[in-house]
């Protein structure tokens, strides 16, 4: 078995826990905020991004497979260039209570998938079509962000 099948998704999980964990951390300020109706549950949030680990990892290693040796750092370091923004949206957001950073955050996130599907797209577009709806999540994702800022900002 090549080690990229257990390394990926691991990669992927720590990840997940880390943003996880740091969103946690910062539950009791988020529950003092003003946050709009339309909003996702907990649960809906907890399931959306489980599906997006698994589609994630699935791209990631259809994507190497199809990638040159000589092109695979870069490779690699798209995904985790796009792994550190991943986690530093809650960092931003739910430790350091900057709103607005995360909301800009969360579209450089956003350009970071888009980036990832272009230079999957080469090698496999199936792995691209897997990230359309991690690109989505995080698009709404800045909008929500966006929108609780708003909502939460003095005059």
């Amino acid at each position: 078995m090549r080690i990229h099948y257990l390394l990926i998704p691991l990669i992927g999980v720590a990840v997940l826990l880390s943003g996880s964990l740091i969103t946690r951390s910062g539950m009791t300020w988020f529950r003092t905020l003003r946050i709009p109706a339309w909003m996702p549950s907990v649960r809906i949030i907890t399931g959306m991004w489980t599906i997006i680990l698994v589609l994630t990892s699935a791209s990631a290693i259809l994507a190497w497979n199809g990638t040159l040796e000589r092109d695979q750092g870069q490779l690699a370091a798209l995904y985790l260039v796009n792994c550190f923004l991943n986690v530093a949206f809650s960092y931003l957001f739910f430790v350091r209570h900057q709103m607005g950073s995360a909301t800009l955050e969360a579209l450089l996130l956003a350009i970071s998938v888009g980036v990832i599907m272009m230079q999957a797209w080469q090698v496999s577009p199936l792995a691209a079509i897997l990230l359309a709806p991690y690109l989505l999540w995080v698009l709404f994702a800045a909008w929500l962000s966006f929108t609780v800022f708003h909502l939460n900002t003095r005059a």
